[in-house]
């Protein structure tokens, strides 16, 4: 019988960077108030008049067109390119995890609406028809939360929710970095059990208190 593989902190490293290959591990950056990832932009309102239903833009609307900052809040965690055991000065190491990230996740729209306002004349009352165009643009976010970005299993604090969902937390300079394990998607228990220890473990492993007994 062959013996079983020594347990190691590079060890977990490689497990977890062939669950992120396989698209079952993500990145979140929330802010350090704990606010979840998201972008500014700018909404922009314009109102023009119609001329037999298309809007004419050679003269003003009824109203004067309007801009104003907003918020959107990303719908999805980033996706992992790559996962290592590597620190912020390119140097093997089992207790820092890199981690290169990627979103395709776009944000902005554009929505037209008719309306109209009445104009009393001599014989009845006519409606003058306008567009309202409402715009929202926002910024990147692949620019925003590009990386690389580095999680230190020392500080990390991890929990688990009841849907299986694994989340290690760390903080960083910027945002808090967290890794998390899709358990809710992959419903597969025992490989959730296998994440908790292999990030317990690596907590341990790494915590430079524990060497201390308490």
């Amino acid at each position: 019988m062959a013996a079983a593989q020594q347990q190691t902190a590079e060890g977990a490293q490689r497990f977890l960077a062939l669950l992120a290959k396989d698209g079952h591990l993500n990145v979140g950056l929330p802010d350090k108030n704990g606010a979840l990832m998201s972008v500014q932009g700018t909404r922009k309102t314009t109102y023009r008049w119609q001329n037999k239903g298309v809007p004419d833009n050679s003269r003003p609307g009824p109203y004067d067109d309007t801009s104003a900052p907003v918020t959107a809040p990303l719908k999805w965690l980033l996706v992992i390119r790559k996962l290592e055991g590597m620190n912020e000065s390119a140097n093997a190491d089992a207790c820092t995890t890199r981690a290169e990230t990627t979103t395709t996740e776009k944000l902005g729209s554009t929505s037209s609406d008719s309306h109209w306002l009445t104009k009393e004349t001599f014989f009845n009352v006519e409606r003058l028809w306008y567009q309202t165009t409402i715009t929202d643009e926002y910024e990147d976010p692949a620019v925003k939360y590009a990386g690389p970005h580095f999680f230190a299993w020392g500080r990390a604090v991890i929990s688990r929710a009841a849907n299986g969902r694994i989340t290690a937390r760390a903080p960083g300079l910027k945002f808090n970095t967290e890794l998390v394990f899709l358990g809710d998607m992959v419903k597969d228990p025992d490989l959730a059990d296998r994440v908790e220890y292999a990030m317990k473990f690596l907590k341990a492993s790494c915590d430079k208190t524990a060497a201390t007994g308490f």
